[in-house]
């Protein structure tokens, strides 16, 4: 709707405003035991739901309901039905998120009802955990009754934020109570937040002193737990130094594939578990638990960084050398005769980019890369991929499909370009 139409001046305001002024004034001019009173506070209490479901600004009939604020607080103390003055605790509480600094909002709405607290909107539940949690801190010990009614609402907010991707809000108000383990009760977190929950819970703990980031960091174990996600619940145990919780994680671990994932990590912190003869594959956890094989993993990776590191460095010379066909090729001939086939590989490589974009006479790069096209030893295993990705559907590389009308272009723009389809479908790679 237009903001020209919601202007105080328009006849749709007027109309709510003078239905509002009427209502309230209905309910000082009857009986305060009168039957149309429940009619009225309905009437009053339908017009402000519809405005409070979302809220960008103070909705039009909290706003116009503010100067009869101190009247309706006369009408609840007069009210003589018990029912109808709970009613009325409700529509208070609404109209104390715009006028009261007392913590109003929350008062009445203990003496209210106490029905769906999303009904009156997300605003009115924010503000309301908000008043909840200011109240907590004013509480001692021996308050066990308002501390019992407080958590009672609690459970009402929790979940429907929940509802309403609001998880983080949820997690402040509980942990303003002291009141985590909520989360782990019940369904109130379902599969679907857990995650957004547990990642607010251990983003907190560096902020939170102790024993407060402790409890963060067992709340969101337990979900992690509850959820059978071992792995997560493995590395905060870890944190917490908790050796008995680590041992019962490990053991509770139904899956033999993420148990060994488990047993990685322990032994990557040297965390080592006596583990019993009956448990399934004992021997290769114990193996990895003691870092028994730990140097010929470091080997297998070190031996297959190397290879890639081999190919990539002396490919990289094709571009400190771009262009310069004359001079690079010369500096790079040498890695042809080397003993690695990754190297002589990589050179390959630096031969054609050193040409990329150049046209010679003499043709010095397929000079170089006709005596590799017969060669029995695989130089490359990539080569032979280059054809198919250059008529793929799906562009892996917005230059890859270039290369194909490159090689069949009248204006031979590389000379070595037309040979890498030949080369590529060599039966003697």
């Amino acid at each position: 709707m237009p903001e020209k139409i919601l202007s105080p001046q328009s006849d749709e305001d007027r109309q709510l405003k003078e239905e509002l002024e009427s209502l309230v004034l209905g309910l000082h001019s009857q009986p305060y035991h009168a039957a149309n009173n429940k009619a009225a506070l309905q009437q009053i209490a339908s017009l402000i739901k519809s405005a409070t479901t979302s809220m960008t600004s103070v909705p039009k009939p909290l706003k116009f309901m503010i100067p009869h604020y101190k009247e309706m607080k006369e009408v609840h103390e007069k009210l003589e039905s018990p029912e109808l003055q709970k009613f009325c605790s409700d529509i208070l509480s609404v109209l104390s998120m715009t006028v009261s600094e007392e913590r109003e909002c929350l008062k009445y709405r203990l003496t209210g009802l106490r029905e769906d607290v999303g009904a009156w909107g997300h605003e009115y539940v924010r503000h309301l955990a908000g008043e909840i949690a200011a109240e907590w801190e004013t509480l001692m010990e021996e308050d066990v009754a308002k501390k019992n009614e407080l958590i009672a609402e609690a459970k009402l907010i929790v979940p429907y934020h929940m509802q309403h991707n609001a998880e983080a809000e949820a997690c402040d108000l509980l942990m303003e109570m002291e009141q985590l383990q909520m989360l782990t009760e019940g369904d109130v977190v379902d599969k679907e937040a857990y995650e957004r929950v547990c990642l607010y819970l251990t983003s907190c703990v560096p902020y939170v002193p102790e024993p407060e980031n402790s409890e963060l960091l067992r709340t969101a174990l337990a979900l992690y737990r509850k959820f059978s996600q071992y792995p997560q619940a493995m590395r905060l145990a870890l944190q917490l130094h908790d050796m008995a919780l680590i041992s019962e994680l490990f053991q509770e671990c139904p899956d033999r594939l993420v148990r060994m994932q488990l047993a990685f990590m322990l032994g990557r912190q040297q965390v080592f578990l006596e583990l019993p003869d009956t448990m399934e594959d004992c021997e290769d956890l114990n193996e990895i638990l003691s870092n028994a094989n730990l140097s010929n993993h470091f080997v297998a990776l070190a031996r297959e960084v190397l290879i890639r590191c081999m190919m990539s460095a002396t490919a990289s010379l094709g571009l400190i050398l771009l262009w310069d066909v004359d001079g690079g090729l010369t500096k790079i001939d040498k890695y042809f005769y080397a003993s690695e086939d990754f190297i002589k590989a990589g050179a390959l490589l630096a031969c054609g980019i050193v040409s990329s974009g150049v046209r010679n006479e003499c043709d010095p790069a397929l000079a170089l890369l006709t005596e590799f096209c017969s060669h029995k030893v695989q130089v490359s295993p990539w080569l032979p991929d280059v054809t198919r990705f250059c008529s793929h559907k799906v562009q892996v590389s917005p230059w890859l499909p270039d290369v194909t009308r490159f090689c069949s272009h009248k204006v031979q723009v590389s000379p070595w370009l037309p040979d890498v389809t030949r080369f590529c479908s060599h039966k003697v790679q």
